[in-house]
């Protein structure tokens, strides 16, 4: 199974789908620029909880800016991530984030 790079909380499930490219954005996440440039190319995956596994993730495509320096993460979807693990109570979730560097 891959490992994720990149655990985000989105209990709303509200992550928007480009069938046509296969593609998948989440967005409004504060991830600085040097980080985002390092996770290219890395995994991605999503959660309702910090205590709870993967419901979908992916390979980062890449990142579009939104408001206020955050930004949408754009991923290619990989079925071997669903239900992931790896960051279920990991600490890098710190007090009341919604992301996490596994």
């Amino acid at each position: 199974m891959n490992r994720p790079h990149l655990a985000l909380m989105c209990k709303s499930h509200n992550y928007k789908v480009d069938t046509y490219a296969d593609r998948f954005r989440v967005g409004n996440w504060v991830i600085a620029e040097t980080r985002r440039q390092q996770l290219i190319g890395r995994t991605v995956v999503l959660t309702e909880s910090q205590a709870s596994p993967a419901y979908l993730g992916g390979t980062i495509l890449g990142f579009t800016p939104t408001d206020k320096g955050k930004c949408e993460v754009v991923f290619q979807a990989d079925d071997f991530l669903v239900g992931n693990i790896d960051a279920v109570d990991h600490p890098g979730w710190g007090r009341g984030r919604g992301v996490c560097y596994v």
